[in-house]
């Protein structure tokens, strides 16, 4: 069974509530001003369309749900509007980056425009979260602006999900050309790409170093992805798998096996654990604070990603093996775990250690326990080569994404802190 038909299929039958409600809740906190920057609601009302046209949902109550969670958003954003006005956004819009002289454009587009603003302004993603509390802080009359909102509403729910739908039409096609996976993968990556040009946009948050970041997260994503499509397709890397896995007897030898024992017990989460403990203390010593929160959620999303996949995928592991597993086999959580621990130590030693010697010996050192812990786990046959190439890609795909979104948080909490200090001492 298809991975990707399951999660359509979750959306369908007795599920259809939870796909429905999920769209409206999201088409309602799309059009709101706390939230609306935040939301991709439009990427939301496109996969509606692409599931109705695979015949996961109607898309006529597709539209309709969309079309309602868009007004409710639209009315909660002017009554905030009417009720507390253009202080509501001076005091708490920099929270929310809404920006004083985006409101006043609006503000100014309402008055000359009225119709149009509200229309259009839903698809712009300045204006579409200010154009309804803006509406109500001027005294837009309540019966003008809801007959102007419905056809917004209605008109950028048939929009984009129309976009959907047409993309719908050709899904079959693409998927087989490129393969299901890389289209979900496809999906997931232009996501952080959007969210990340779009932060970096308003923040400057982002420098080159973070575009590396970015730029191995997508292809750790792909190649995630790519692991389990030849798995479930039974592609060319299984073969490769079956070959690798009668070959490695071969090599099996009394002191070899005690090695690789030693060495894959190093990537036991018994091992990892005490390990990551001692780093965690050294970064809380040395305030530290990004890299504790990228230690901690990543080694913690890593790890419920990997049992998560294990169970989702069950893979059997290989016959015969010489050393002691249970459990499903893809990913391989050695593989999984190792590299975020060990990838976040070079991350560190190549940013902060000054010494060139001692600094790449460590380095090196961390690659090469990278590589033998994952060697160990096919060499003492209890995983197929692909399930440590899927550890290693999830694992570098969750690091890096945790790198990326607490360096966004930290820099806005290192922000507010100062501005608070400024206030204090003023």
């Amino acid at each position: 069974m298809h991975i990707v038909n399951t999660i359509f299929n979750m959306f369908s039958g007795e599920f259809s509530i939870i796909g429905y409600s999920v769209l409206m809740l999201v088409a309602i906190l799309e059009a709101t001003p706390m939230f609306g920057f935040f939301v991709p609601g439009q990427m939301v009302a496109i996969g509606s369309g692409i599931l109705a046209k695979v015949g996961t949902i109607n898309i006529l109550e597709a539209i309709i749900v969309l079309s309602i969670g868009a007004i409710i958003g639209d009315l909660i954003g002017y009554y905030l509007g009417n009720k507390y006005g253009e202080n509501f956004i001076l005091k708490y819009g920099k929270y929310f980056f809404l920006k004083d002289e985006n409101f006043q454009k609006t503000r100014t587009l309402l008055n000359e425009h009225t119709g149009k603003t509200i229309i259009i302004g839903r698809f712009n993603s300045v204006t579409r979260s200010f154009s309804p509390f803006a509406a109500g802080s001027v005294n837009i009359p309540f019966y003008k602006f809801l007959f102007y909102d419905i056809i917004g509403g209605i008109t950028w729910a048939i929009t984009f999900s129309g976009l959907g739908y047409f993309f719908g039409h050709n899904y079959r096609s693409i998927t087989n050309y490129f393969g299901e996976f890389f289209v979900v993968a496809f999906i997931i990556g232009a996501l952080i790409v959007y969210a990340y040009k779009k932060i970096n946009k308003k923040r400057k948050i982002f420098h080159r170093r973070h575009l590396y970041i970015l730029l191995i997260n997508l292809f750790s994503l792909y190649l995630f992805f790519k692991m389990i499509e030849n798995f479930v397709d039974q592609e060319l890397i299984i073969h490769w798998d079956i070959w690798i896995n009668n070959k490695i007897p071969l090599l099996w030898n009394p002191i070899l096996n005690s090695i690789m024992n030693f060495i894959t017990h190093i990537g036991d989460a018994r091992v990892i654990v005490p390990l990551a403990l001692i780093a965690l203390t050294f970064f809380i010593n040395n305030k530290k604070w990004r890299y504790s929160l990228i230690l901690i959620c990543a080694m913690t999303v890593s790890k419920l990603s990997e049992v998560a996949m294990k169970y989702f995928i069950g893979r059997d592991r290989p016959a015969n093996p010489i050393g002691e597993a249970d459990g499903y086999s893809f990913p391989s959580g050695h593989a999984t775990i190792a590299i975020v621990f060990f990838s976040l130590m070079i991350y560190f030693i190549k940013n902060h250690l000054t010494n060139i010697y001692l600094k790449y010996s460590l380095i090196f050192f961390c690659l090469f326990l990278i590589l033998a812990i994952g060697f160990s786990r096919i060499y003492l046959g209890v995983h197929w080569f692909s399930d440590v190439i899927a550890g290693y890609a999830l694992g570098l795909f969750c690091l890096t994404l945790m790198v990326l979104i607490l360096e966004f948080i930290t820099t806005v909490f290192k922000e507010k802190v100062i501005k608070i200090k400024n206030y204090l001492n003023r």
